[in-house]
């Protein structure tokens, strides 16, 4: 589940306003996403879906940001902090 205060920052973090449920729908599934992904790369599931975690917040960020169309040298940035921030999370034995 995201909270409705979560998907807000997500929504800043890639320039959307609210009020689009498309757009929501659409970085909640991302959201959703990525802390699977989390998962899959060994982060414990509890860790990967604590919303007060300010590292998986910061790599739920970045694999939105990467995720949601922002092209070039931003997309590789983003994906690059995205993997660098999972792995540092997972280092850490959760």
């Amino acid at each position: 589940m995201v909270s409705a205060e979560y998907l807000s920052k997500i929504r800043f973090a890639v320039r959307r306003g609210a009020g689009n449920a498309q757009v929501d729908s659409e970085l909640t599934d991302l959201i959703e996403q990525a802390r699977a992904d989390l998962i899959a790369k060994g982060v414990n599931s509890i860790i990967a879906n604590d919303e007060g975690n300010v590292l998986v917040l910061g790599a739920v960020r970045c694999f939105c940001r990467w995720q949601f169309g922002i092209n070039g040298d931003d997309a590789e940035r983003n994906q690059q902090a995205y993997l660098d921030i999972a792995d540092q999370i997972r280092k850490k034995r959760n």
